[in-house]
């Protein structure tokens, strides 16, 4: 998803003892001593602690696998698809990449990607991956790739202000979270805050209100969408216990208001964990309230994908299969790049449990959903998602036309 945020002194720790390890690369990276050389991108510079996490486990990777040297590139997030979908277009696709899970199918489908559906049928920790991660990295009954960073969203709450508001606890249900939202809405701070820009993450943070109603992707024009639309129209227009500022706003703008008080209540991701940590206040992190159809989140965060010209595709697979094991991920690795564990046998793992938040995030991976599903059109479903709530909080359109509208994009890129 979006740039993560986590603090600098992490980013210090991990570079010593990327140090102590003996540091990322070797002297052979041109290819001498007979060492095998795999090209690999990602765009996990964004902060030095990421960057830091991602050499670090690289060098783990080379002092256990001696004869291979990974030759790393790092690309902007931002401008990380737009570099790999033309690197695939002149097929100079990179021997591994970790990519966004949504752009899978995108990527299969250009045939830029190996088929690795027997590697992951044999391989052993492939039962004990959640569903949706499982999915995540399918296009249709084909593998094409190893989960490597998840996440999901859950609600965040101001512990003190729900004691002051006369609220027991956090939020269950839709009902729940409207009523306590007026309640906690004053001219000091908002109830509850959300994403709903018109990028992804807007999108992101809209879909399990979507899911959540019982709609979906294919029946966008029918009621549970506009029920979705009408409720978080109802925050913002009628209860105004969210802010308009919402439609300017994405995941990291909403963590910082949270985390300066000026927000009650929010849905976000563990990424944003970096703007709460200095909060002034109580906090603690909830499953997402439930719909009409019960709950469900957002699955984010990368895949390992092996490039489909590689000379070297034995080698490819034991690096991606590696660097995905969370047994090979320290508890400074995970925390610095926010993984929540995304198998069932990792739940409890010590390492995995880098911070308190991680087993109610973990616990709302169960009902996550994955995005790549919606196929390789998926950049352009989100934007008529966006675009269709966006209509609606700014008021150009009410649900039930903005629905409409929303499908028929949809229709017209995936058919029906």
């Amino acid at each position: 998803m979006q740039r993560r945020r986590f603090r600098a002194a992490l980013g210090l720790a991990l570079a010593a003892a990327l140090m102590a390890a003996g540091g990322c690369g070797s002297s052979d990276a041109g290819g001498s001593g007979g060492k095998t050389v795999l090209t690999e991108w990602d765009y996990f510079g964004y902060s030095p602690a990421s960057d830091s996490a991602m050499k670090l486990l690289i060098s783990k990777f080379e002092l256990s696998h001696p004869n291979v040297t990974i030759q790393r590139t790092t690309i902007g997030f931002a401008d990380f698809r737009t570099k790999l979908l033309q690197a695939a277009a002149t097929g100079s696709y990179p021997d591994i990449a970790a990519i966004d899970n949504s752009d899978v199918s995108a990527f299969a489908n250009q045939g830029v990607l190996t088929d690795v559906s027997d590697k992951m049928q044999s391989w052993p920790e492939l039962k004990n991956y959640f569903d949706a991660v499982v999915q995540s990295v399918k296009v249709g009954p084909r593998f094409y790739g190893v989960p490597f960073r998840n996440n999901t969203t859950a609600l965040w709450y101001d512990k003190d202000l729900l004691t002051q508001a006369g609220i027991a606890g956090p939020p269950t249900t839709w009902e729940e979270l409207r009523d306590d939202a007026r309640k906690l809405t004053t001219d000091k701070h908002a109830g509850f805050c959300f994403a709903a820009a018109p990028t992804e993450e807007g999108t992101f943070t809209f879909l399990p209100f979507l899911w959540q109603a019982g709609g979906d992707i294919n029946t966008i024009d029918q009621h549970p969408t506009v029920d979705a639309l009408n409720f978080v129209n109802t925050l913002v227009n009628v209860d105004k216990s969210a802010p308009k500022s919402v439609l300017q706003w994405g995941q990291s703008d909403v963590g910082e208001q949270f985390g300066s008080g000026l927000c009650a209540m929010m849905v976000d991701g563990p990424w944003v964990l970096g703007s709460v940590q200095s909060a002034k206040f109580a906090w603690d992190v909830a499953p997402w309230p439930a719909g009409p159809k019960g709950t469900a989140s957002p699955l984010g965060g990368e895949v390992w994908t092996i490039g489909k010209n590689t000379e070297h595709a034995d080698a490819a697979w034991d690096a991606v299969s590696w660097l995905a094991d969370p047994a090979d991920n320290p508890k400074e690795i995970n925390e610095s790049l926010g993984n929540i564990p995304n198998r069932t046998n990792t739940v409890d793992d010590p390492a995995a449990n880098w911070n308190p938040i991680v087993k109610t995030f973990a616990a709302q991976m169960a009902t996550a959903h994955p995005r790549g599903i919606y196929g390789d059109k998926y950049t352009q479903i989100s934007q008529a998602i966006w675009t269709m709530e966006q209509a609606v909080l700014a008021g150009t359109k009410n649900a039930t036309d903005a629905a409409a509208d929303g499908s028929k994009q949809i229709k017209a890129l995936v058919g029906g």
